[in-house]
């Protein structure tokens, strides 16, 4: 096909098919920058639903390219002058998009209705100076994005176009005209001179072929004309969610005497039978999603939470195990409910810890079990108590470019090499990289050239009249394994730190548990030798 084909078969073939069908609309475009398109313009209009039937009789466009801005019409009524203030040029017709001129000024720009933005509350995100993308976050925090602005060009996705018309009882008009032109006349070119009207259910355009006498640009051919959108047949607003549509997950609650699992609601309460206190079992590594995004979720002791959006409360406390009460789960989001419903296990021999037995039932204070979750609360505390002896930490407070180490921290939930050599790289991060040495230095002299940190930090010791070699040594075997595991490739190295960790003889989440426990004892070591009268409750 000719890339100046003057019949326009290809565009032809967009609008009496996919145009206005697709994930994106393009709502407004210039098309002249299409090798294509010598000069052309994709443009748009919201049209009340009592106008639409009128509006397809005609194939020229209520709405100019740079309209729809607030004025005042004047009108003439028992042979009297009215003026009246509009907001938009013609009642039942408003613009979708506008391209904002400004006298005196040789720049322009494209600006998407606020009405639109203010219906979906979205949240404009600047790429650079000419591009800018608008972003839904619903209720449980899922972001998708629903229109893109470049310098000369705007798209929009389908559905939310679908929901603001049907909110607004409008149709969406999306205008369109182009122009090809050739160096040859039609006579030419084997065509003949075309001036129709073409009318679909949904659509009208007008095409011309004619010749021209312009310079080189002998004959032309010209399309203009408009699509209807409509809104949605069945319309239920996404910001008015109706009880009766919640979805609620059934979640493994037991077995029965011919060991078929038993399951229930999670849809229940106090009354219920099973009831809101059921316990749920889950493998922990349905916890693997949210440490792996510690910027959208975070773990706690007793808690599972996507911040501004919900929270779960959860006893984490056993070691290869999470546990929720059946109750608790119906707070989630379906789709979290769906994720946890995966990693869903049956009771069996299965039991809730201590500690959240302790807490959860009894109503008592209990201290972590898990190494992660008491590692964390222990390091607070220890650097909150030795900031207050020294005037300063012993760990240096992770910036903030660095603090999803911490938040991420967890006893590897698979034997997977990746996954262990991550929290090896946090660990290592938080207990070795962030060792205070500036304080530590201080009016020392170390008789090594260029001193590191557990350098700095044994001479420190020293100096204190403690002496902790075998601290010492696990400081440096981290250390160690962090650089010949994580940050180098795996070698002879690493076959020698293997050993100290005993990592032939355990499985990689085993390895990294006693990781965590040995950090636990060196802060409790260094409290009972550096910090007096703490509290050795804590």
């Amino acid at each position: 096909m000719d890339t100046k084909d003057l019949l326009f078969t290809d565009f032809i073939k967009t609008i009496e098919g996919d145009l206005g069908k697709t994930e994106w609309i393009t709502v407004f475009e210039f098309l002249d920058s299409k090798d294509d398109i010598d000069r052309g313009t994709y443009f748009s209009a919201l049209i009340a639903n009592a106008k639409v039937k009128d509006i397809l009789e005609r194939y020229d466009w209520e709405l100019r390219i740079d309209g729809g801005r607030p004025g005042f019409m004047t009108h003439h009524a028992d042979g009297k002058s009215i003026t009246e203030y509009y907001r938009f040029s013609d009642e039942g017709i408003e613009p979708l998009v506008y391209w904002r001129s400004f006298s005196g000024k040789s720049e322009s720009r494209l600006e998407l209705s606020e009405e639109f933005r203010l219906y979906f509350n979205l949240f404009e995100k600047v790429i650079d100076a000419d591009k800018k993308v608008f972003i839904y976050t619903s209720d449980d925090g899922d972001e998708d994005e629903v229109a893109k602005i470049s310098k000369n060009k705007v798209e929009i996705k389908l559905k939310f176009i679908k929901e603001f018309l049907s909110a607004k009882q409008m149709h969406l008009a999306i205008y369109f005209e182009a122009m090809r032109f050739q160096d040859k006349t039609i006579e030419e070119l084997g065509l003949q001179k075309v001036d129709d009207l073409k009318k679909g259910d949904n659509y009208i355009f007008s095409i011309c072929i004619r010749n021209l006498d312009l310079g080189d640009k002998k004959s032309q051919g010209w399309l203009l004309g408009k699509k209807l959108i409509a809104g949605l047949k069945d319309f239920n607003p996404s910001i008015w969610e109706r009880k009766a549509d919640e979805k609620f997950e059934e979640f493994i609650i037991g077995v029965d005497e011919n060991g078929k699992e038993i399951t229930c609601s999670c849809n229940t309460d106090y009354q219920s039978s099973p009831g809101f206190l059921t316990p749920v079992f889950f493998n922990r590594e349905v916890l693997k999603k949210y440490y792996d995004n510690p910027d959208k979720y975070s773990v706690e002791d007793g808690y599972v939470k996507r911040e501004s959006f919900w929270g779960l409360r959860a006893m984490l406390n056993h070691r290869d195990h999470a546990v929720i009460w059946l109750g608790d789960l119906k707070a989630l989001p379906h789709k979290e409910q769906t994720h946890w419903k995966a990693f869903n296990l049956t009771p069996s021999t299965r039991k809730i810890s201590h500690t959240d037995f302790t807490r959860n039932i009894e109503g008592n204070f209990a201290d972590s079990e898990h190494p992660e979750l008491y590692f964390k609360y222990k390091f607070e505390l220890f650097q909150e108590e030795w900031q207050k002896q020294f005037g300063w930490y012993l760990f240096k407070p992770l910036p903030t470019g660095d603090t999803h180490h911490m938040k991420s921290l967890h006893v590897p939930s698979t034997n997977g090499q990746k996954e262990f050599d991550d929290q090896v790289a946090s660990i290592t991060k938080i207990m070795i990289d962030s060792l205070n040495e500036k304080e530590l230095e201080k009016d020392l002299t170390i008789n090594k050239e260029n001193p590191r940190g557990i350098d700095k930090f044994e001479a420190f010791s020293v100096t204190k009249g403690f002496s902790a070699p075998k601290m010492i040594e696990f400081f440096r075997n981290l250390q160690a394994l962090r650089s010949a595991s994580v940050a180098h490739r795996k070698g002879d190295n690493y076959e020698k730190v293997k050993k100290f960790f005993d990592i032939d003889n355990k499985e990689l989440w085993v390895v990294f548990e006693d990781i965590l426990i040995k950090c636990i004892w060196t802060l409790n070591t260094l409290e009972k030798r550096f910090i007096p009268n703490h509290d050795t409750e804590k």
